[in-house]
């Protein structure tokens, strides 16, 4: 009689592994860890998500993150020549 209950006991833990491991709550799904960390965008100054921010990476090396499309390409677009030449309207000194 006893070897019967222990059989059946045996019979209903593997049962309920496979079901759970089926149906995806078993111990091959990875466990939440908690919230991921926010990350600063530069250029806007939002607070994203690490992962669902866009990267790129700085003249130093390290990633930066973005919270749009527009926000990473304003970053990466180089400075136009027309704001490094002097204005225009500066008066020229006499001869």
């Amino acid at each position: 009689m006893l070897i019967r209950l222990l059989l059946i006991a045996f019979i209903l833990v593997i049962v309920g592994r496979t079901v759970r491991s089926f149906l995806g709550k078993g111990p091959s799904q990875p466990r939440d860890n908690g919230p991921t960390p926010l990350v600063h965008d530069p250029v806007c100054g939002l607070y994203v998500d690490r992962d669902r921010a866009l990267v790129a990476q700085s003249p130093s090396g390290e990633c930066v993150y973005f919270c749009s499309q527009a926000c990473r390409e304003k970053y990466l677009t180089p400075p136009s020549s027309e704001s490094s030449s002097p204005p225009s309207h500066q008066k020229q000194r006499p001869e």
